[in-house]
């Protein structure tokens, strides 16, 4: 392919790619979240570890598509971070952390105010999509780190994601929302450590 066909192209690919971006219904935003997260972990040796309610953030981007004043689809790029869940594995007291990459992909209805309050009220549920970026444990047998490579087999998790959304405006400005994210399927890598997440996240977005 000579160097005029490969101008050609990109000129093209860039036009249509602004025109997706600036295409009117779409909307962008950044969101934060306040994590409490529950972990069913099975580690190597077989033995089962349940641990509840362990704070952590999320936070990343966002982009929605508005069909229509109802219906939306929203999808969301968003780091996620679960710190100290402690357990006991020869005879040491270890304490790990997780860190992943969730992608949700939701469809939203939105509704009017309720009872004359302004803004609109929204639901929302969709398939989520993680992947294990990492994983640090600390012991008191010392410090030792295992880091996970992305999309490596074993460091991907499938679930369900739905919660509800209120926004102070119609179009830009700020969202308060309340998720909740379940693990269908496990992370899991070579040593045989396999965890299943149960999330409950009050966030905050602000949309452009």
């Amino acid at each position: 392919m000579n160097k005029r066909i490969k101008r050609i192209l990109s000129a093209i690919f860039a036009v249509f790619l602004s025109a997706v971006v600036f295409a009117e219904g779409f909307s962008f935003g950044v969101e934060g979240a306040f994590a409490l997260n529950k972990m069913n972990l099975t580690l190597g040796n077989g033995s089962e570890s349940d641990f509840d309610f362990v704070p952590g953030f999320r936070f990343g981007g966002a982009a929605e598509y508005s069909f229509n004043e109802i219906t939306s689809l929203q999808t969301k790029i968003l780091f996620h971070h679960k710190n100290g869940f402690s357990y006991v594995q020869g005879g040491n007291t270890c304490k790990l952390s997780f860190m992943t990459l969730d992608i949700p992909v939701l469809l939203k209805l939105t509704f009017a105010g309720i009872n004359n309050i302004p803004g609109r009220f929204s639901v929302f549920a969709g398939p989520n999509f993680s992947f294990r970026l990492g994983d640090y444990e600390a012991s008191s047998g010392g410090f030792t780190s295992s880091q996970g490579k992305l999309f490596t087999p074993g460091y991907f998790a499938a679930g369900l994601e739905a919660g509800a959304e209120y926004a102070f405006t119609k179009a830009d400005g700020f969202r308060l929302g309340f998720s909740v994210l379940m693990d269908f399927s496990d992370f899991s890598e070579s040593s045989g450590v396999a965890a299943r997440r149960l999330c409950f996240m009050p966030y905050v977005s602000y949309w452009f």
